[in-house]
């Protein structure tokens, strides 16, 4: 499953990226402070050619995705999307045994909602992230245990539930939005600002992102 979502994934960003001009590919990323639309994509291309390689010390840091901006911030658009191409064979074989280290599939995805919300595009499509948030919905309540309960409902009426204690939070919010949360793509003030009840406390919004909390806050693209 991960190499097929990975590999449609990269179809998409790529087929994006050979059609933006210059001046889209300097635009900034608000999800990534300091890069470039054209910096996400050299960390795309780069972390696949690092697994081409076997060159993962330091994975997933700021370091090791650093070094793939600065590896090719002078390269243009046709040159990396190249690279890519030879190197993705070797992501994709990698990804359905893949127990450690990081989960491209799950980086593609997030940064092709990263280049659509930073380039004013309607969101990218449920079909494509649904299975990340089957998935990542648990973690906003991965630490509660037997302290509180946090039970979260999406607009479809798919629901999460995590913790045993008998105070219970109830979240309603837009899947989409959910998922961006949980990849530390909303700031504190967002996440906060959605539909719970009773008020959640500020370690359940600050817990809520994977990469930690964010102050922030991030374009909302168009449904």
């Amino acid at each position: 499953m991960l190499d097929a979502t990975y590999r449609a994934a990269r179809g998409r960003i790529g087929a994006l990226a050979a059609g933006l001009g210059d001046h889209q590919l300097r635009t900034p990323v608000p999800a990534t402070p300091g890069w470039t639309v054209h910096d996400v994509l050299a960390h795309l291309v780069g972390g696949a050619a690092d697994v081409l390689a076997g060159r993962l010390d330091g994975a997933p840091g700021d370091s090791w995705t650093g070094r793939h901006v600065a590896e090719r911030r002078l390269r243009p658009i046709e040159e990396l999307l190249d690279e890519w191409q030879r190197a993705a064979p070797a992501v994709e074989s990698s990804l359905p045994q893949q127990h450690t280290g990081p989960n491209l599939a799950a980086d593609a995805i997030c940064h092709e909602a990263d280049l659509h919300e930073a380039l004013g595009l309607p969101r990218t499509d449920r079909e494509h992230w649904q299975p990340f948030l089957d998935v990542m919905g648990y973690f906003p309540g991965r630490r509660l245990r037997d302290t509180a309960t946090l039970v979260i409902t999406d607009e479809l009426g798919q629901e999460w539930r995590c913790g045993s204690g008998t105070s219970v939070t109830v979240l309603r919010a837009d899947g989409y939005e959910l998922l961006r949360g949980v990849f530390s793509r909303r700031s504190r003030r967002q996440i906060a600002a959605w539909d719970w009840s009773p008020e959640p406390l500020g370690q359940l919004v600050d817990g809520f992102g994977a990469f930690g909390p964010r102050d922030d806050d991030q374009p909302i693209p168009a449904g």
